[in-house]
């Protein structure tokens, strides 16, 4: 009677392990969620893309962070600040001009589960998109919510 009882503890103890272990893929969907910006020039209303030939970016607080450095750009995807509610960008579009731009941008953030593989991913919904006009004339928020594709966000019209 033990030994039956035993047993039957024992199979339905297996059955319970086996059915509660999920099967750990790798992560194969994106995670990340860049902010996409764009670089435009406006002439008589007709918007062009244009390319920086040697644009300099980094964040704000992280002179260490060198996002871009002389590249030639028409546009770029930059990471935002997963841990606060605003992140603030240096652009300079040329290494030879003076100074640079100030884009600051505010917005929220929240926490997306994309697997168990993969775990979370933080998405944004941007509030406002501000920038100094040293060398970019105006700026336009494009899209505010950013997600895991390559969009963009951000128009910066110079």
């Amino acid at each position: 009677m033990y030994k039956r009882i035993f047993l039957y503890s024992l199979f339905v103890s297996l059955v319970m392990a086996a059915a509660s272990c999920e099967d750990y893929k790798d992560c194969n969907s994106p995670v990340d969620t860049p902010m996409g910006i764009g670089f435009y020039q406006l002439s008589d209303g007709v918007e062009t893309d244009t390319t920086l030939p040697a644009l300099t970016l980094f964040g704000i607080g992280r002179e260490d962070s060198l996002l871009a450095g002389d590249l030639a750009a028409s546009s770029i995807y930059v990471p935002l600040n997963e841990n606060l509610d605003s992140t603030r960008f240096y652009l300079q579009p040329d290494s030879t001009s003076v100074g640079g731009d100030t884009l600051t941008v505010l917005y929220k953030r929240s926490l997306d589960f994309v697997s168990s593989g993969c775990g979370f991913t933080t998405l944004y919904q941007i509030d406002t998109v501000t920038c100094t006009t040293h060398y970019v004339d105006s700026v336009v928020l494009a899209s505010k919510k950013i997600v895991t594709t390559n969009a963009t966000n951000v128009k910066l019209y110079y």
